[in-house]
């Protein structure tokens, strides 16, 4: 049924005369090296010897390309080209200023493609506002962590070895396997030698994408399927875009509120005989870090958003839930499986209340009682580790036999409306 998904192509005008014009030729010429390579690697047998070849010919140009730069400047990529030239071992970036924009190149290890090398790169603008109010909500989001009350002062170390850094682009051009129709809206990386590859320590948002996917697709689902939304209509886009970042940063770090006994148990047995196991502690995963961003908002929506109601948060929060659902294939995805569990939680608690034509009604007092209860009960659940108390909580919402199997297609069928799009895809600037 969501076979025939409906793409939307975006353009985002931005004025590339402030380069530095070998810089961007520079640029432009590794994007399309990446696309070449990408190419290749599908059909080269020899594709490590292909991937050198083309990577000395990336160092080369970007070398080329800083020669009219400042001294300080020249001095300081050189550096990092050096580093980079040992060969690709993960993604990487480069920093330029004047303006301040950002290179990430390299390669990632898909799970869907059996673990293939996809090579891939982006080049973008940085989006300074977004990246200085995520600094204030990181510290806001750590003092929120000092006075959790669901997890015990001795065991809140956990936070601060494990949260990566995050910063925000406005892109320009995707290359590689990032240039597909479904783009991404973020990137995680280390940006470290190979022996590093397991520390997960930077992610990058790609702003102007994520931005644009929520104004045309969530939003439209909240003003079809959401009786309050008009109430976000009258909110300027620019607070929008804070609740998205802060949205999107606040469930990052609710991966590492508390501690993951339940990750450690279920890993050791995750054979293919226990793969419901494997599925129920990835969608459970998602959902508490979900459920963390709404908590960090309810508990210090003065300090994140000044004289703003919670509700619209809330609203926000809907209209994304039923973005992820509507993608279908919901136990598949942990973050559409995740969106699900919330919504018959919701549902189940009567803080969504479905009437005629499919639109919901928000109850926003039970919403928040609902965030409260379960904050306590997952985070005690993943403390616990037990994957039976774990299947026991999604077979509650979701009644399975064998979790991989289960069709659940008729219940988000209400929201498919071929006048609202299913994603974006963005045109690269021809400029670069």
């Amino acid at each position: 049924m969501f076979d025939n998904k409906l793409t939307t192509e975006v353009e985002f005008n931005y004025d590339i005369n402030v380069f530095n014009q070998k810089v961007l030729a520079s640029v432009s010429q590794v994007l399309n090296y990446i696309d070449q390579l990408t190419q290749r690697g599908g059909q080269d047998p020899l594709i490590l010897n292909v991937e050198n070849e083309y990577y000395e010919k990336i160092i080369e140009s970007l070398r080329e390309g800083i020669s009219e730069l400042s001294d300080e400047d020249k001095k300081r990529i050189k550096g990092k080209l050096d580093d980079m030239s040992g060969g690709i071992y993960d993604l990487d970036s480069i920093n330029y200023k004047s303006p301040d924009s950002v290179l990430i190149l390299g390669k990632i290890y898909s799970a869907q493609k059996s673990y293939q090398k996809r090579y891939v790169a982006t080049f973008g603008l940085v989006n300074s506002e977004a990246n200085a109010i995520l600094k204030e909500y990181d510290k806001i989001a750590k003092d929120v962590y000092k006075k959790f009350p669901y997890v015990p002062d001795n065991k809140k170390e956990i936070f601060e070895e494990n949260r990566s850094d995050i910063y925000c682009i406005d892109v320009l051009r995707f290359a590689g396997d990032f240039n597909l129709v479904y783009k991404p809206i973020s990137l995680f990386y280390t940006g470290t030698k190979s022996r590093e590859l397991h520390i997960p320590s930077k992610v990058v948002l790609f702003t102007n994408i994520y931005f644009k996917r929520y104004e045309l697709v969530s939003e439209e689902l909240g003003r079809r399927f959401i009786y309050d939304y008009y109430e976000n209509d009258k909110l300027p886009r620019e607070d929008i875009n804070k609740i998205l970042v802060y949205w999107l940063r606040g469930h990052d770090l609710g991966h590492f509120f508390g501690r993951d006994v339940l990750g450690t148990n279920l890993k050791d047995k995750m054979s293919k005989s226990k793969e419901d196991n494997r599925r129920v502690y990835y969608l459970l995963n998602e959902l508490k870090s979900d459920i963390i961003s709404l908590y960090i908002f309810k508990n210090r929506l003065k300090d994140l958003l000044g004289d703003f109601d919670l509700r619209n948060v809330y609203l926000v929060f809907i209209s994304e839930l039923l973005r992820y659902m509507r993608r279908g294939h919901l136990l598949h995805y942990a973050d559409g499986g995740s969106a699900y569990l919330a919504y018959k939680y919701f549902i189940k608690s009567g803080a969504l209340k479905i009437s005629y034509n499919h639109m919901h009604e928000v109850n926003h007092e039970q919403l928040s009682i609902d965030i409260d209860n379960l904050c306590e009960e997952l985070i005690d659940l993943f403390e616990e580790g037990s994957g039976v108390r774990a299947v026991a909580f999604v077979k509650n919402l979701i009644k399975f036999e064998n979790i991989l199997t289960k069709d659940l297609s008729e219940d988000i069928e209400f929201l498919i409306d071929s006048s609202i799009p299913y994603n974006i895809d963005i045109k690269n600037n021809p400029n670069i």
